[in-house]
């Protein structure tokens, strides 16, 4: 299928603003954080930008992916104007490293960005490719890993990370669907006769899955008779029951959970599909890119793993959904392996820039290549030194865990659900070795060089956070 992104000649063409904001209108958007605009050129009015980033969501929890509940309605809406890739991976399965990836073009053994480190300001990602091409850069964050001064907010002349909401069972800040929405709307009318690029991170369905009493009670009479009944686990992991941080009362019933974890989802889906309505009340969303994805899955079970995510790098975690919305573009479903970093050169494809060096992914526009090596890295803190590496390509799927020097190989054609371990099976003796040489191939590659890690100043409540959030021992 061709792709027929708007070129920026054929669109129509409005004065920008000057690109200095006047203290009045800083002051209305307060209190949130303003950088330097003043070197941007002028650019004909061109695409506006929608990033929307939404926590942990599954790909096949969504009804556009063939969900049997009607959890997500306005995204299928949106989905049907739209490009939807069903093969779309993430590189890691925890939200800084994977949301690093979509922004810069990179991956995370490149990008060095952890949930505990700060990001370097040599890392080129978005906002400061855009921003030299006249575009305003705008985000709105609602996951406490994007507080400010951990690097995220550079080159982004407002950066929103107001979350004044706390979850229910940890004192981690957070901020709720309609919030976030809220406020991307008056960003979007403060810009709309300016070039925008915007991010949204929406948090929900993060856990703990509470969607609201007018959602909770939406899918309950789905839930199967007989109560699947699992054990509460100590602390933050999902490995054999309900992670600490998920308990929803005294409710063990898996069935209950799943329901909470799809309301959650319905509940996201109502805010951002207002989002959608008041971008075509302000005449942007025909002429908009607007890109939707995950930053990764949430396990519901499968491989004894239960609501939670950044433990295991399974298809369950890494498989997330893409929908993508050109100006004037084609819609349909297209069954390409993309991943996160084909984000980053698809937008600056469809906006006529040319990064200062090549990216890693491919513009999702163009043709796609067939023999793609999928990377991904899973790093944690909840058992030190315990990194997971995995590569998919030509169909299978290697995971490497080398503090326990452990292979796993998976036919991604027959066994999506990575039930069946080919690791040791004679007839694979020669594509397990061509893997490891393939990923350790990779793993020597890094195109950044960055340098040093900055893990920055840690309070003692931000390490508290963090280690309830299983980031840090």
């Amino acid at each position: 299928m061709k792709f027929n992104p708007a070129p920026e000649s054929g669109l129509s063409r409005r004065k920008m603003l000057k690109y200095c904001m006047s203290s009045s209108l800083a002051a209305g958007l307060a209190p949130v954080l303003w950088l330097s605009g003043c070197a941007r050129r002028r650019r004909a009015k061109g695409p506006d930008v929608i990033l929307i980033v939404i926590d942990t969501l599954r790909a096949d929890h969504l009804g556009c992916y063939g969900y049997f509940r009607n959890t997500s309605p306005g995204i299928d809406r949106f989905a049907a104007d739209s490009l939807l890739f069903e093969n779309c991976f993430s590189h890691a399965p925890s939200t800084s490293a994977s949301v690093a990836s979509i922004l810069s073009g990179f991956l995370p053994h490149e990008t060095r960005v952890t949930n505990k480190t700060v990001m370097s300001k040599k890392l080129r990602t978005l906002p400061l490719l855009l921003a030299p091409h006249g575009y305003r850069t705008a985000a709105v964050v609602s996951n406490y890993v994007f507080r400010e001064k951990r690097g995220w907010e550079t080159g982004f002349d407002v950066y929103d990370a107001q979350m004044k909401g706390r979850e229910l069972n940890r004192s981690i800040p957070e901020r709720i669907a309609e919030h976030t929405t809220d406020r991307a709307v008056k960003f979007l009318k403060k810009f709309r006769k300016e070039n925008l690029f915007l991010w949204l991170h929406y948090q929900d369905p993060h856990g703990p899955y509470t969607p609201g009493a007018e959602f909770a009670e939406l899918f309950k009479s789905n839930i199967e008779k007989k109560p699947r009944i699992l054990e509460l686990n100590e602390k933050s992991s999902g490995r054999g029951g309900i992670p600490q941080y998920q308990k929803l009362g005294e409710n063990r019933d898996f069935h209950h959970y799943v329901s909470q974890y799809d309301a959650e989802i319905r509940y996201a889906d109502r805010h951002i599909e207002r989002l959608f309505d008041i971008l075509k009340e302000l005449q942007l969303y025909s002429d908009s890119l607007i890109i939707f994805t995950a930053d990764h899955g949430e396990g519901m079970g499968e491989h004894d793993y239960y609501f939670a995510h950044g433990e295991y790098l399974y298809n369950t975690l890494t498989h997330v959904p893409l929908i993508v919305k050109y100006p004037g573009g084609s819609a349909g479903a297209k069954k390409d392996v993309v991943e996160h970093i084909d984000i980053a050169p698809t937008v600056l494809k469809a906006l006529n820039i040319t990064p200062a060096h090549n990216l890693r992914g491919c513009d999702l526009a163009g043709s796609i290549p067939a023999n793609r090596e999928i990377f991904a890295k899973m790093e944690t803190g909840m058992v030190k030194d315990n990194i997971k590496y995995s590569l998919l390509a030509d169909g299978f799927k290697i995971i490497n865990t080398p503090l326990y020097d452990r292979y796993e190989l998976y036919d991604m054609q027959k066994d999506f659900g990575e039930e069946n371990d080919l690791i040791n099976k004679t007839d694979y003796r020669q594509l397990r070795k061509d893997m490891k040489v393939r990923l350790e191939r990779l793993l020597q590659q890094d195109l950044l060089k960055l340098g040093k890690v900055n893990t920055g100043e840690l309070s003692e409540e931000e390490l508290k956070k963090l280690k309830t959030l299983g980031y840090v021992e």
